[in-house]
């Protein structure tokens, strides 16, 4: 099973993160809160973690910087012109597609298979 971490302040995000991913077969866990994301991340590594470009306190690069490097990281965002140094494995523009987040974990895990 597929784990995913999803950060994103604006909490009707998450909440559409939660209600599109729970039946599709992924150990989804999501956070409104940097911090709490980050500790989270250290103590149980998840496969990928999709995080928002701004957030209230730490921006998306950041983030990535502060959680292990195995795990995939997908930067969501709806700015057109962001200034990051990280590489990010995925980009996945906001308004996003349900389809879009669902081809990219696939992409990012190619054994995963959509639970029926």
């Amino acid at each position: 099973m597929v784990s995913i971490v999803y950060l994103d302040d604006e909490v009707y995000l998450t909440d559409i993160f939660l209600c599109f991913f729970k039946e599709k077969g992924v150990d989804l866990t999501v956070f409104s809160d940097e911090f709490a994301a980050i500790e989270f991340c250290i103590a149980n590594p998840p496969d990928i973690l999709f995080v928002d470009f701004r957030l209230e306190t730490l921006r998306g690069d950041e983030i990535a910087q502060r959680v292990p490097s195995q795990i995939k990281k997908v930067l969501v965002t709806g700015d057109i012109q962001i200034e990051t140094r990280y590489k990010f494995d995925a980009l996945v523009a906001k308004p996003f597609r349900l389809a879009e987040l669902l081809d990219t974990v696939k992409l990012l895990s190619p054994d995963f298979e959509v639970a029926h």
